[in-house]
């Protein structure tokens, strides 16, 4: 532009040049050129300030191009989070109990998540108002006639109890039980199995409105479904493995033996002292053929026959008499004593099948893990229960076994001792009056 301004001013002095005298015309061009020269200076200072102008507008453009990618980002995860929170949110009431008292919160919720939506305030606050819907029904308990899932499957319909948004009871012609909920039902379903007799009863007194309390299930159904399924004990023992009925079979022949025992160690008594004391009087009289008639006459009690015994050698020396009733006293421990070892056998072998149970279900889990890997826990479960199983009811059986052995034990132990103690008071009046007879 300066070059172009130069050019003209060239040209105009050249013209005027020719027209004027040359002093004059000297002077003029350079009167023009000055003016030309003050122009053009103008004219790039005042480019200077809008070419400043523009560098600045060009800063003012850069940074708020920075606010605004910022800004957008803010936005984006802003968006996120809010697409995240509504995701969790539908996850959580698709699980909730109070879920079929509010249709329409999983088409709000929806409408929040639509991939071509930019989510507002209005969206933020419909889904702070289902947020405080949810809490407020978690405080409250409802009862009422409602739709539910049988359990064959189809839509049914009962009265309903519903506490919180994790615990639900039904009753429906006479039947009670939890429900539970699932995302891909549009009612509760009634949870598996029933329940054992002391849930029952209490679900049943709550509707029957005889009590004000609840077994309640923190779990959403995930406990009540387990109670029912061991309510079945068809499916407990099937799951031990083949080991739990020799168990049980020892725990039956256990339990016979036991009555067997109880029974008849309770017929015989452990303290006969009236009894000595009526033989006493007897001996006393030497009506010896009366003492034996009274110890034949009770010869299911040990010690009658043990005191019949040294009756009988009432006139042998000391050494024999004690032989005697000796011996009397092991002719009856056999009796006394009988099952006691095969008890006490059955107790210990009964925690050993136990033990080998546990070891048969691991190794089929390592076999297990050793075909499939340890990914699905499910494929372990099955030896995992036939070990845990197995131990519990070995260890379930053994012990009632082992304090029936005591119990049997201690009261021969008793019984016995009874029988010495006799024995050897009766051999101390034999021998008394031996001496009395033999002194002059």
């Amino acid at each position: 532009m300066r070059g172009m301004v130069c050019i003209a001013g060239w040209l105009l002095g050249c013209m005027l040049f020719a027209s004027q005298p040359a002093e004059a015309r000297i002077d003029e061009m350079k009167g023009e050129l000055a003016r030309i020269t003050a122009a053009l200076e103008k004219t790039e200072n005042l480019l200077a300030e809008r070419k400043r102008a523009f560098e600045k507008l060009l800063e003012t453009e850069a940074a708020l191009r920075e606010t605004a990618a910022g800004d957008e980002a803010d936005i984006g995860s802003l968006e996120e989070i809010l697409r995240a929170s509504a995701g969790e949110i539908r996850t959580l009431l698709a699980q909730s109990l109070t879920g079929p008292e509010y249709p329409d919160r999983k088409a709000r919720i929806d409408q929040i998540l639509l991939p071509d939506r930019m989510p507002g305030m209005a969206d933020i606050a419909a889904l702070a108002d289902i947020c405080f819907e949810e809490m407020a029904a978690n405080g409250q308990v409802r009862r009422g006639e409602g739709k539910m899932i049988g359990a064959d499957g189809a839509e049914t319909a009962g009265t309903v109890v519903r506490v919180g948004g994790f615990t639900a009871f039904f009753e429906k012609e006479g039947a009670v039980g939890y429900l539970r909920r699932d995302p891909e039902l549009a009612y509760p379903a009634m949870v598996p199995g029933t329940p054992p007799w002391g849930i029952r009863r209490a679900i049943r007194d709550y509707f029957d409105g005889e009590s004000e309390e609840l077994p309640l299930d923190l779990s959403r159904g995930v406990i009540a479904a387990a109670a029912n399924r061991e309510s079945d004990w068809r499916a407990f023992l099937s799951a031990g493995g083949p080991l739990v009925w020799p168990i049980l079979f020892i725990g039956l022949l256990a339990l016979i033996l036991f009555i067997e025992r109880f029974f008849s160690l309770l017929r015989i008594p452990a303290r006969t002292d009236r009894f000595m004391e009526r033989l006493r009087e007897l001996a006393a009289d030497r009506q010896w053929s009366q003492c034996l008639d009274l110890c034949r006459s009770k010869q299911h009690i040990p010690v009658c026959n043990v005191l019949a015994a040294g009756i009988e050698y009432r006139d042998a020396g000391a050494e024999v008499l004690e032989t005697a009733l000796e011996e009397a006293v092991l002719r009856e421990m056999p009796r006394l004593e009988r099952f006691l070892t095969t008890l006490g056998v059955l107790a210990a072998v009964a925690p050993l099948l136990g033990l080998l149970g546990t070891v048969t279900g691991m190794i089929h889990t390592f076999q297990g893990i050793t075909l499939f890997g340890a990914g699905d826990p499910r494929m372990m479960s099955g030896g995992i229960s036939e070990a845990l199983i197995t131990t519990q009811l070995g260890l379930a059986v053994a012990i009632p076994i082992m304090i029936a052995h005591h119990f049997c034990d201690r009261r021969v132990e008793k019984i016995t001792g009874d029988m010495e103690e006799k024995g050897t008071a009766l051999e101390a009046i034999l021998l008394r009056m031996q001496r009395t007879e033999a002194s002059p």
